[in-house]
């Protein structure tokens, strides 16, 4: 269900460029990748917020850099995360 509006972002903007393409309406079809714009710049991102939830308090950067060094294939995220906990 969270991907009706991205795909339906996609679909309006495809079918501007047929219409203006295949029936030579340029208005109509840059109307409709005009929305096509507008619903992708105000709907909700597909990936989500990475770092939204701080219930655990801000991160120390030292146990976080110490981590990172003892798991040298570990993201700062992943530091983070772990660090938290």
């Amino acid at each position: 269900m969270k991907y009706v509006l991205p795909a339906l972002t996609v679909l309006m903007a495809v079918a501007g460029l047929a219409v203006w393409i295949f029936a030579d309406n340029l208005l109509l079809g840059l109307g409709l990748v005009a929305l096509a714009l507008l619903l992708g710049a105000v709907a909700p991102g597909v990936v989500g917020r990475l770092g939204t939830d701080n219930s655990a308090g801000d991160a120390d950067p030292a146990r976080v850099k110490e981590y990172r060094a003892q798991h040298p294939g570990a993201t700062i995220a992943d530091a983070i995360r772990a660090t938290r906990k």
